[in-house]
C-alpha cells in the first residue's frame, strides 16, 4: 500500500503542499532580515533549517520522477506546484543577499541616458567632496561632459529615500560595475517599468525562469527523455532562493543557455548560437562553451556536404556581432569599460574548494608569495587563476579532440557542455550557491546524484555570516569543507561505479 502511493500522483501532491508550507514559512521569516539591523539576531540557523528540510523534500521529488513514467497527471503536478513555489517567494525579503541594489542602479543609471559601467558609486557618492576638496584634481581627472553626468546621478541618488536607502546598500561600490549589456538592458527596462522596485525585477526574471522551463522540457523530449525530468529544475530549491529571494541574474544566462541548448540539439545552429551569444550577454559564464558550438557547425557543415570551415567561420562572426552591437552603446569609454571585470577577475574568492587548496599549495608550500622576475610567480593568486583557467582549457580541447564525428548523437555535444559547466564551477575561485544555479538544468538530462546533493549542500554557505555575527570566525574555514567533502566523496563513488557499469557492458 506504501509502496503504490509513493508511486501515484498523491505522493507528489503531498511533496507540493508540505514545500508549498515551507516556503510560505520562509517568505515569513524573511520578514526579520532587516538590513542593516539586528546582524546578532538573525534566524539564519532557522533558514538552514527550513532550505534542508526543502532540500530533503525536493529529493523525495527527484527519486519520484527518475522511477517513474511519463505521466501528464505527473507533469501537470510539478507545473503547477514550482509555480505556486515562486509566487510564493516573489514577496519575500533578500536574506543575507545585497547584488540586487547594484542591479537597481546600474539600471536607473542606463535609463537616464548614462553608461553604467563610466562611474563607480563610490564616485558619484564622493563628487561633492572631491569637488570642494581637491578642485585641482576633479578638474583634471574629470571633463565638463562626465561632471555635468556626476552631478545628474548625485541628484538622482537623493531624489527620494528609497533611492538613497538602496545606493548605500550596493557593495563594493568602489567597483565599477561588471555586468554585461543583455544584463543592463534587464536592469534599464526594469527601472522604466517601475524604479526601485525589487519585485518588478523579480516578475522579469521570471519570464527567463519560465522561458528556461519551456526550453529545458522541449530539450528533454528532442532527447526521447522523460519531460517530468523537468522537476530537477523547476522544483529546486536552490533556483528558487537565488531567483526569487536573492534575486540573482544569472537567470538571464541561465535560460538563455536553455534555449541555445534546444536548438543545438535541433540542429539549428543561427538560432543557437545567437542565444549562446545573448547567455554571454547576461553573464560570461557560458563564453568558454563557444568552441563546442563552432565544433558542431563545422561537423554539420560538412555532413550537408558544405565547406566545415566556412560555416564555422560563419558562426564565429555571427556570435561576434552579436556580441559587439550590444556592446556598441557602451564603448565609448574605452578600456575603463572592463575595469570593474578586471578587479572582479584578479582579486574576487569566495567559498572556493579545490582553487583553494592550490591557493594553499601555491602560497604556503611552495612560498610562491614574494617578488620575482616573472609577475605571475610573485603573485599566489594570479598563479593559481592561470593554473585554474589552463586546466579549463586544456579540457575542452580534450573534449573537442575525443569527439567521435562519425557519431551525430546531440547528447554528447550536450554532455560536454555540461562537465564544462560543471568543471568551471568546481575549480573557480569563487563558488557562490547562484553559480551552481548554471549546472541545474543539466541534470534534468544528466541525472548526477552527488551535483544534485551539492546543491542542498551548499547552502551551508550562509552559515558563515551567522559565525561572523555571533563573532565566533574561527569556525568559518570549516564550513567549505562540509560543503564539499561529502560532495566529492559521492562524486568519486559516481565515477568508478560509472567505470565499473562500463567494462561489464564492454
Amino acid at each position: 500500500m506504501f509502496f503504490q502511493i509513493m508511486r501515484s500522483n498523491i505522493f507528489l501532491i503531498v511533496l507540493g503542499l508540505l514545500s508549498s508550507t515551507l516556503y510560505l514559512g520562509l517568505t515569513d521569516l524573511s520578514k526579520d532580515f532587516n538590513w542593516g539591523e539586528g546582524y546578532s539576531k538573525r534566524p539564519i540557523v532557522e533558514y538552514l533549517a527550513i532550505y534542508f528540510s526543502l532540500f530533503f523534500l525536493y529529493t523525495l521529488a527527484c527519486l519520484f520522477v527518475f522511477n517513474s513514467n511519463c505521466s501528464k497527471k505527473h507533469f501537470w503536478t510539478l507545473i503547477a506546484f514550482g509555480l505556486l513555489f515562486r509566487f510564493t517567494m516573489l514577496p519575500s525579503q533578500q536574506i543575507q543577499e545585497d547584488d540586487v541594489y547594484r542591479y537597481l542602479w546600474d539600471g536607473k543609471v542606463f535609463a537616464h541616458g548614462i553608461n553604467p559601467f563610466k562611474f563607480s558609486p563610490e564616485e558619484i557618492n564622493q563628487y561633492k567632496s572631491l569637488k570642494i576638496q581637491d578642485p585641482v584634481y576633479f578638474h583634471s581627472h574629470y571633463g565638463g561632459n562626465d561632471q555635468s553626468e556626476l552631478a545628474f546621478l548625485n541628484d538622482l541618488k537623493w531624489k527620494s529615500d528609497i533611492a538613497l536607502k538602496y545606493m548605500e546598500r550596493i557593495n563594493h561600490p568602489e567597483v565599477p560595475t561588471i555586468y554585461p549589456p543583455l544584463a543592463q538592458y534587464v536592469f534599464r527596462f526594469s527601472q522604466q517599468i517601475k524604479s526601485d522596485s525589487l519585485f518588478t525585477l523579480r516578475i522579469i526574471f521570471m519570464a527567463f525562469d519560465l522561458m528556461g522551463m519551456v526550453f529545458i522540457i522541449l530539450s528533454l523530449r528532442a532527447l526521447n527523455l522523460n519531460q517530468n525530468f523537468s522537476l530537477v529544475y523547476f522544483w529546486s530549491p536552490l533556483m528558487i532562493k537565488e531567483t526569487y529571494n536573492s534575486t540573482h541574474l544569472d537567470i538571464i544566462g541561465i535560460s538563455c543557455l536553455c534555449v541555445s541548448i534546444y536548438f543545438l540539439i535541433r540542429k539549428r545552429m543561427v538560432g543557437s548560437i545567437f542565444f549562446l551569444a545573448l547567455s554571454v550577454l547576461g553573464k560570461f559564464y557560458s563564453a568558454v562553451l563557444l568552441p563546442f558550438y563552432l565544433q558542431r557547425s563545422w561537423f554539420l557543415g560538412q555532413k550537408n556536404k558544405q565547406r566545415g570551415t566556412t560555416t564555422l567561420t560563419l558562426h564565429l562572426i555571427f556570435f561576434s556581432t552579436v556580441i559587439i552591437i550590444f556592446y556598441l552603446p557602451f564603448i565609448n569609454i574605452g578600456e575603463r569599460l572592463f575595469e570593474g571585470l578586471k578587479t572582479y577577475s584578479v582579486f574576487w574568492q569566495s567559498n572556493d574548494s579545490l582553487f583553494a587548496i592550490l591557493l594553499y599549495f601555491l602560497k604556503n608550500i611552495l612560498k610562491l608569495g614574494v617578488d620575482t622576475e616573472i609577475p605571475i610567480f610573485g603573485n599566489s593568486m594570479l598563479l593559481a587563476k592561470s593554473i585554474m583557467a589552463l586546466i579549463i582549457l586544456g579540457t575542452v580541447v580534450y573534449l573537442i579532440i575525443k569527439q567521435d564525428l562519425k557519431k551525430d548523437s546531440p547528447s554528447i555535444w550536450v554532455r560536454n557542455i555540461f562537465l564544462i559547466i560543471v568543471l568551471v564551477f568546481l575549480i573557480s575561485p569563487v563558488q557562490n550557491p547562484w553559480y551552481l544555479c548554471w549546472t541545474v538544468p543539466f541534470l534534468c538530462i544528466f541525472h548526477s546524484k552527488s551535483l544534485i546533493l551539492l546543491t542542498g549542500l551548499i547552502g551551508l554557505y550562509y552559515l558563515d555570516f551567522y559565525l561572523d555575527y555571533q563573532e565566533i570566525t574561527q569556525y568559518s574555514v570549516f564550513i567549505p569543507w562540509l560543503e564539499y567533502t561529502p560532495f566529492y566523496i559521492y562524486l568519486l563513488w559516481e565515477f568508478f561505479k560509472l567505470k565499473k557499469n562500463s567494462k561489464t557492458i564492454k
